[in-house]
């Protein structure tokens, strides 16, 4: 005879597509995984709401489960206990935590959080759609490394959908700093749906390594693309540039500033889109430490004398960006100065770039308005209108398909 079947009790497992056995109340509606704090008073909104996680900070008690409840202005936790025969909160012990959760919720009896402080627990709070699972994740093949991880070609399964083609950012550091810049960025991009921003699917952080799962563009970084077609036409240049715009323009009427802006934090397909949310910020102005390491290169001088950044700041890291999209061959700004050359040069002499020969007077225009003083730049709106009324230009003048027209460069 064949082997007994194991009998399922109400403890059952779950598997991921990593084989790895998971406990049960993963599988609850209302249980959101390893959230920070921040996250989860952003979810917990309403009095008595509620919803189950792991503290993302404090992973000392990796056999305890936080029940995270909306009281007043603030959002208390209950420890919920795992113990070899259950689990355990107010010296109370259950089989499983939804006869737990269930006990004190449908009869509405207090849980202690502390000896002056009680809880009710009303309506739970259910993971959103950006709350992806791992076992709807399957790894493909490592495409390269990322801000704080490496970057995977992954394929994104929906219950009864076809497999979405994703890129999967792993977490591969698991200290405090890494694992909260990687909720930063999730919180900033599930909020944005552009055509000239990557699109973001959720992020899997049920359980180690963390996702965060992105559209997938097969076209790469800019600066690769670039470097990969020194040929290319003027006008094609031109679009990546007004397409960056757009995606920026966007974020900026979102209130957001991007910090990182770059060729290389252009991805590009069939249209060009901004990407790394990795030091985005929702601020009109951001304080930061200017002897911490930044990308000199691309970030605006005045910062070093103000230490804020702000939409000003991303306009003249644009304004850096198309040089990169017009210099050629391709290479990066200041690349015969080192770091320290290019402080005391930029920073402290005021040097600026002058627009390569290969860039269109018009935009060459242009770039020298993004990197003048912070008061004097042009906001995206004004950057997006003009570089697409280069386009409309260029078109009416046959650039668009052959790129033979002869422009007036520097």
């Amino acid at each position: 005879k064949s082997p007994a079947k194991p009998v399922k009790h109400r403890t059952k497992k779950t598997v991921t597509t990593e084989q790895e056995v998971l406990p049960a109340y993963m599988d609850l509606d209302y249980w959101h995984g390893n959230l920070p704090n921040e996250d989860t008073a952003n979810l917990v909104k309403e009095e008595g709401q509620y919803l189950l996680r792991k503290d993302l900070v404090v992973l000392t008690a990796p056999d305890s489960i936080l029940l995270s409840v909306r009281t007043g202005h603030k959002v208390v936790n209950a420890i919920i206990k795992e113990v070899p025969t259950g689990f355990r909160i107010c010296d109370r012990e259950f089989h499983n935590v939804t006869a737990l959760v269930d006990y004190y919720q449908i009869r509405k009896i207090p849980i202690n959080i502390s000896d002056d402080m009680e809880v009710t627990l009303g309506n739970p709070v259910r993971r959103k759609a950006w709350e992806l699972r791992h076992k709807m994740i399957t790894i493909q093949k490592e495409l390269g490394s990322g801000s704080y991880g490496v970057v995977y070609l992954a394929q994104l399964t929906y219950p009864r959908q076809k497999p979405i083609t994703v890129a999967a950012k792993m977490l591969t550091e698991i200290d405090n700093d890494a694992s909260l810049a990687l909720w930063k960025e999730a919180r900033v991009m599930q909020e944005y749906d552009h055509p000239n921003i990557t699109k973001f699917y959720g992020v899997c952080n049920d359980n180690m390594p963390y996702y965060l799962v992105m559209e997938f563009i097969k076209g790469g970084s800019v600066d690769s693309y670039l470097q990969a077609n020194p040929g290319l036409i003027v006008y094609k240049r031109t679009k990546i540039a007004s397409e960056a715009a757009s995606g920026l323009e966007y974020l900026h009427s979102k209130g957001c500033i991007h910090r990182d802006i770059a060729a290389r934090n252009l991805l590009i397909d069939k249209v060009a889109k901004v990407s790394d949310f990795g030091l985005t910020r929702k601020t009109r102005n951001y304080k930061i430490d200017p002897d911490k390491p930044m990308n000199l290169r691309w970030i605006a001088p005045d910062v070093f004398e103000s230490s804020v950044v702000n939409k000003a700041t991303d306009v003249y890291a644009f304004g850096i960006t198309l040089f990169e999209l017009f210099v050629v061959p391709y290479d990066i700004p200041y690349s015969h100065w080192t770091a320290d050359e290019v402080n005391k040069n930029v920073v402290e002499n005021g040097f600026r770039l002058a627009p390569p020969r290969e860039m269109p007077k018009e935009i060459g225009g242009l770039m020298k308005e993004c990197i003048l003083e912070a008061h004097i730049r042009p906001n995206f709106k004004m950057i997006n209108i003009f570089l697409n009324a280069q386009l409309k230009k260029m078109e009416r003048e046959g650039m668009d398909t052959e790129g033979k027209k002869k422009f007036k460069l520097w």
